[in-house]
């Protein structure tokens, strides 16, 4: 099973795993070694890649694993401003993850979202969800007319709970999925103008709740927090403890126009997280949504024990 898990491969590179939207510099003959668990690195030779591969399998397999799957759509637009990243380090001790969605369509706006994405994902591994979305504030600030919103998520360790550490800005959602109950839980609330409306007339609206949802969902489209602006006050923050389950990361393509009770199918009827992600996108154009659509599925897989690791 865990073998089939970190199941590795090479192939020549012509783009770097972290940033792919540009070609390499020539150089000798550059090699990715990937694996199903979202580990990626770049080596200088086949050979080089081989060892990479061979010393992933060996250590990850000590480690819990978690099998993404991730799937980008462009909808409408000219540019795919929606980004996705992961990071797992070489002995499977660190995880990380990220969705982007740029603000606007542009080629700046996929920048910032394309950056974004991969550096969230490298620092959340290492340092957790909200270092990983605040190491990008800096850098975006300083970039005239590019932003982009955002959701970052890394495993949290035993002794902090053994959940979920999930971070955002805008209107990028996580969810997690319950299978025993088979309940789809929302784990972020949208920082948007809408939800400010739906927290501040609540009361005005108790007896009207469809009338306050329909005032809503106007401002939806208009969010308060981005990367470019975020800090500790301003981004949202909220763990889980575990046990982990399924965790469903989404730009606002996916569950504007998608009704709840089609995301919760779509994670319930497809297992494989790959599957489970270009789903939900599809669905998303099924119910006529126009934005780019973006998801990224994740599975915890429990470490395993010793009797497992026997050949």
């Amino acid at each position: 099973m865990f073998n089939h898990i970190h199941r590795t491969s090479t192939y020549a590179a012509g783009h770097h795993p972290v940033w792919p939207h540009a070609p390499l510099p020539p150089g000798p003959r550059w090699t990715h070694a990937t694996c199903r668990c979202g580990w990626a690195e770049i080596a200088e030779s086949h050979s080089d890649a081989r060892v990479l591969a061979r010393h992933h399998r060996r250590y990850a397999a000590d480690h819990p694993a978690f099998l993404p799957g991730a799937a980008l759509r462009i909808g409408g637009r000219a540019h795919q401003a929606d980004a996705t990243g992961t990071h797992v380090s070489t002995t499977g001790i660190r995880h990380g993850w990220a969705l982007a969605d740029g603000i606007g369509d542009s080629a700046l706006a996929a920048h910032a979202a394309g950056s974004a994405a991969a550096t969230a994902a490298y620092v959340a591994a290492d340092r957790g969800a909200v270092a990983g979305l605040l190491a990008d504030t800096g850098t975006l600030a300083a970039l005239l007319g590019g932003d982009t919103v955002m959701v970052v998520a890394a495993p949290l360790p035993p002794e902090q709970g053994g959940g979920w550490d999930v971070a955002w800005v805008g209107d990028c959602r996580a969810y997690e999925y319950d299978p025993d109950t088979d309940v789809l839980t929302q784990l972020t609330v949208g920082h948007t103008e809408g939800q400010e409306l739906r927290d501040s007339l609540a009361e005005r609206y108790r007896d009207r709740p469809q009338d306050l949802e329909e005032l809503a969902a106007r401002q939806d489209n208009v969010v308060t927090s981005s990367v470019a602006t975020a800090d500790h006050d301003t981004l949202g923050h909220v763990t889980t403890t575990g046990p982990r389950r399924r965790l469903l990361l989404n730009s606002d393509g996916v569950h504007k126009p998608t009704p709840h009770a089609s995301l919760v199918r779509a994670v319930r009827t497809f297992s494989d997280p790959r599957a489970c992600a270009n789903r939900l996108t599809l669905a998303a154009r099924h119910s006529r949504g126009t934005d780019n659509a973006a998801a990224v599925v994740i599975d915890p897989v429990p470490a395993p024990t010793a009797a497992e690791l026997v050949p």
